[in-house]
């Protein structure tokens, strides 16, 4: 009865709610009312003052074109290949093949001086999975500084359109695989800072045009030619073209059947939305271009249709704007087969999409003001229509946030110079009186703002008041409190720079905003007076789609976690994503080879591993756990022994070694590495050339360099500075292990921070911060790597992959080099031994197939295994899922990067886990204390070292009691020995037959 009741009061709340919907979407949205506008001229004093003032001022396209005169009676001039060429078959011109920093040049006469494109045609190899980025130079000088970063993509298709379903009825996405072929593009950069191509300026004289290869991805370059820029049609000259016959028809072309994109990162995805096809209330069906993974600038997908009679055309999108009232914009290019579309009449370079409000979809007619868009279309013809992301109508603003960020760096820096690091709050500043430029920055700093924040305004219908803008708002008030007493700015310097919510913070994350160009597609329409589907579900369909959910939640238990009894269950830590291609692959190759069969699922709740497997509901296999948890359920023996089977240390050869140690217990291995992390040096290749510096090999050489970088406004990232105030083993502990020290006795009772090595570490690793004032406290590194806030810092592989896939701006301006160390007098090496966590795999001891659980063990961290699954799931998902395998052969085949792929394997081998006893925990805390204390309250180091060791033994003594290992008067009961990375040396060079 109870539950009756329930249900009614649910579908009661339902119907309520679809009321309330369909009255708030009649209501029009107020329009906020202007303030006081801000001129052009004024904004254009503000740049150019603070301009004139930068240390580094940025050579941008921006500049380099604003006053360009464009001659459209130019001719196109061919550049002859002046490399050795390298022989190609199917191409039948001259072409050059570049490895990573392989340079080709060419050479032009130019007949007539004016601004020119630049054209050509290129090939990337099958096995390059990324896109090719080059730098550009004419006569040895970049033009601008967006040429360092041209952009060659590859192109991408689905392998099928018939999707697959996943273990649960869903559709699956289909495996992505390359179009191989010569292509022929206009040159832009990575971040399509303008919606056209880039136009060159040349005189009328011989040039010499040289192209370097930035990344690793191999490339065949062919002809190049300077185009002459042509001016593009009005809508009115194209339209006028033709004679005025609208055909009545009704063509649908579905989103999810696009032809090609020149991006991996653009994938499908699925909307419960009953006015989006196909639809199921239960059942997850593809049905939309994903604009969570359509929305960076330049990222293209392009169609295929026909029509049945000659004539004029609409065209409608029925779209979803991802952001709630802020434009978004896109670029509509038409062609017919065989030719490459282009743009037919300017007003179709970046077109604006308004918001459809959250939620919801809407269907829009391409046009203006004076209605709809015709197009011409001819019956028996296919057409491509391709639609390219854009954020070209934006670049100014983010040229103007990335011109106060650089300057507000600059200017707290000097302001810094005179206050000191810790600035006195008792004291009364007149800081205006050392830096009388305090309250002019200041306000150009609040106008420029404020000008952008009224021109952005004009992008959503709620004007300055979008929730898009809302950051500008933030450090416009921030600003005017400084304003108020400028004096007293070293009072607020951390609201102005560098600090958590801070003027550099909010610009930074306005930038971010600003170039997300999201926006879902489900389908568009090429007709003509037809009456075009709702774009949105009516309250009836609405409702009768809640009421199926509803329904299907008491139901359905597909989500439910069902073991087979015939199959190996394996349960897996991680998203579905990788789940399904996990399957696939296990189908495809192991069930086929060995016929076991193996049923994998996403594992609900890692914390629930060890109820489950009490419970005897429990896998056989479980995967993707992280590095405290084997040892966790060793401890209480549910886990079987890996290194109980003969062939484990021969296995382990191709792991590193130091991800082993956090799994062993008591000499026996209970988990086999999965994947793994690395530390490296993150620099900004740009900054440290215009500074003279190079990454550091040695620490000492940290400490050299951090007085120029703190010259100029800027500072060297030590990971302890990231996260809250727990700071774990892998921030706290790295220098420890470089300075030779240990964490534990042999015996694991108690600690051996007390030993000179260990203290030495320690307060290095203080000093760092309280003598050399590395930043202790850093929001975001890879923003303040991104702004040049801090060029360079200790980073690991989540901001690689950060950095690679969300910073195309900075791509062949930033490398990796082996993290500093170190030097040991005895061995003549540089020590640098660093703490990571991987992820594990482990066999349950409940388990009735614990054989068959260690061969597909086995089979899962095999070579060939991890090199097709890291392919696969790069393919189907793009650049942001790239696999970091625990397996370094697997690493050495991977798409990564060559030159990178070889730092991170160098890196690999100074691996080294934390060994896990009982009460570890207590010691973490502890080192993250220490430096606390040390950094923060000014505790002489070995004072805090002191006051730590006897709470950290005192917890490693009482798990010891809890476990067995000793009683309560300290007497041994079973032996505890803490093994490290020499043992598990000894143990793979013993099976390899290497003895000791």
């Amino acid at each position: 009865m109870k539950r009756i009741v329930n249900l009614f009061l649910t579908l009661t709340l339902i119907i309520s709610l679809m009321h309330v919907i369909s009255i708030n979407n009649k209501e029009e949205i107020v329009v906020h009312a202007k303030t006081e506008e801000i001129s052009e001229v004024e904004a254009s004093k503000a740049r150019e003052e603070l301009t004139k003032s930068l240390y580094n001022v940025k050579n941008s396209y921006y500049d380099y074109i604003k006053d360009a005169n464009i001659n459209f009676n130019l001719e196109n001039v061919n550049a002859h290949l002046t490399s050795t060429p390298t022989f190609v078959e199917d191409y039948s011109s001259k072409a050059v093949k570049l490895n990573y920093t392989d340079k080709a040049v060419y050479q032009v006469n130019v007949p007539a001086s004016g601004y020119y494109h630049l054209n050509i045609d290129y090939l990337t190899p099958e096995n390059t999975m990324s896109d090719v980025t080059m730098n550009l130079k004419i006569n040895g000088e970049n033009p601008f500084d967006e040429a360092k970063i041209i952009r060659f993509p590859i192109i991408w298709k689905d392998e099928s359109k018939e999707f697959t379903l996943d273990t649960y009825g869903d559709e699956t996405l289909p495996t992505q695989i390359r179009v191989v072929k010569w292509l022929n593009i206009d040159l832009n950069n990575n971040t399509y800072v303008d919606d056209r191509a880039l136009l060159f300026y040349f005189e009328e004289q011989t040039y010499e045009i040289e192209f370097t290869n930035v990344t690793s991805n191999d490339i065949y370059l062919g002809d190049l030619m300077l185009k002459a820029p042509k001016r593009m049609k009005t809508y009115d000259e194209y339209i006028n073209q033709y004679s005025q016959v609208r055909i009545t028809d009704l063509i649908e072309v579905d989103a999810i059947s696009y032809t090609e994109k020149n991006s991996s990162y653009v994938r499908l995805g699925n909307v419960r939305e009953p006015s989006v096809k196909p639809y199921h209330a239960i059942d997850k069906k593809l049905n939309v271009i994903d604009g969570i993974s359509w929305q960076d600038a330049g990222q293209e997908v392009r169609y295929e249709f026909e029509v049945k009679e000659t004539g004029l055309y609409q065209i409608a999108l029925h779209y979803m704007n991802e952001k709630n009232d802020f434009s978004v914009f896109r670029t509509i290019k038409i062609g017919k087969e065989n030719e490459e579309p282009v743009v037919p009449f300017k007003e179709l370079l970046s077109y604006e999409f308004k918001p459809t409000g959250g939620g919801k979809w809407a269907n829009h007619d391409l046009g203006n003001e004076e209605g709809p868009f015709l197009f011409h279309f001819e019956k028996g013809v296919k057409y491509t229509l391709a639609i390219k992301s854009e954020s070209a109508p934006l670049y100014w603003a983010l040229a103007d946030i990335q011109l106060l960020i650089d300057h507000i760096n600059q200017f707290s820096l000097d302001v810094r110079k005179i206050t000191g690091k810790e600035i006195d709050t008792n004291r009364t500043w007149k800081i205006t009186k050392y830096l009388p430029m305090t309250k002019p920055y200041l306000d150009y700093y609040k106008l420029l703002i404020s000008y952008m924040q009224q021109q952005l305004g004009q992008f959503s219908p709620v004007g300055t008041r979008s929730s898009s803008l809302s950051n500008l708002s933030k450090a416009i008030a921030k600003l005017n409190k400084m304003l108020e007493k400028p004096d007293e700015l070293p009072l607020y310097l951390d609201q102005l720079f560098s600090g958590s919510g801070s003027v550099t913070q909010l610009l930074g994350d306005q930038m971010t905003i600003l170039m997300n160009q999201q926006l879902s597609l489900d389908c568009f329409y090429v007709y003509n007076n037809k009456k075009l589907p709702a774009a949105n579900a009516s309250f009836w369909d609405k409702f009768v789609s809640s009421v199926n959910v509803f329904f299907a939640s008491f139901t359905t238990d597909k989500y439910i976690i069902k073991k087979d009894p015939d199959a190996i269950n394996v349960w897996i830590n991680r998203p579905i994503t990788y789940v399904d291609t996990m399957q696939k692959l296990v189908d495809s190759t192991f069930t086929k080879e060995t016929g076991v069969r193996v049923k994998m699922s996403v594992m609900p709740d890692v914390n629930k591993l060890i109820l489950a497997t009490a419970a005897k509901g429990g896998p056989d296999v479980a995967l993707g756990l992280p590095s405290y948890m084997p040892f966790d359920l060793s401890i209480r023996g549910a886990v079987v022994p890996l290194s109980q089977f003969d062939d484990f240390w021969s296995e382990m050869d191709k792991f590193a070694p130091g991800a082993l140690i956090p799994y062993i217990l008591e000499d026996e291995v209970y988990a086999m590495p999965e994947t793994l992390d690395f530390n490296a040096t993150f620099y900004r290749v740009d900054m440290m050339n215009s500074l003279g510096l190079t990454p550091p090999n040695e620490w000492d050489d940290v400490l050299k360099m951090v007085y120029t970088l703190q010259r100029y406004g800027m500072n060297f990232y030590h990971p302890i500075a990231g996260g809250g105030a727990i700071k774990w083993f892998y921030q706290t502990s790295n220098l420890i292990y470089q300075h030779g020290g240990q964490l534990y006795s042999e015996d694991g009772l108690s600690t051996a921070l007390r030993t000179p090595e260990a203290i030495a570490g320690l307060k290095y690793l203080v000093k760092l911060f309280q003598t050399y004032s590395l930043p202790e406290q850093v929001v975001s590194f890879y923003n303040s790597f991104r702004y040049g806030e801090l060029p360079i810092g200790i980073g690991g592989f989540s901001d690689y992959i950060t950095l690679k896939t969300a910073a195309p701006e900075l791509v062949g301006q930033w490398a990796i080099a082996p993290s500093p160390g170190i030097y040991d007098e005895v061995s003549g090496d540089i020590q640098r031994w660093y703490i990571a966590n991987g992820t594990a795999g482990i066999v349950m001891k409940a388990s009735k197939k614990v054989n068959e659980a260690w061969s597909f063990l086995k089979w899962w961290m095999s070579d060939e295994t991890q090199t097709d699954f890291a392919r696969n799931l790069l393919a189907a998902y793009g650049p942001t899922y790239v696999w970091l395998s625990a397996n370094l052969n697997a690493v050495q085949n991977s798409d990564i990067d060559t030159y990178d792929k070889q730092i991170i394997l160098e890196q690999v081998k100074w691996l080294r886990d934390v060994p896990r006893t009982p009460g570890q925990y207590m010691l973490e805390r502890g080192l993250s204390e220490i430096w606390n204390s040390s950094v923060f309250r000014g505790t002489s180091t070995q004072v805090a070292i002191d006051k730590q060791i006897p709470i950290i033994e005192r917890e490693l003594r009482r798990k010891m009691i809890q476990f067995n290992y000793i009683d309560n008067n300290n007497n041994v009961l079973k032996e505890y020995t803490v093994r490290d990375i020499d043992w598990v040396v000894e143990k793979i060079n013993g099976a390899k037959g290497g003895g000791n």
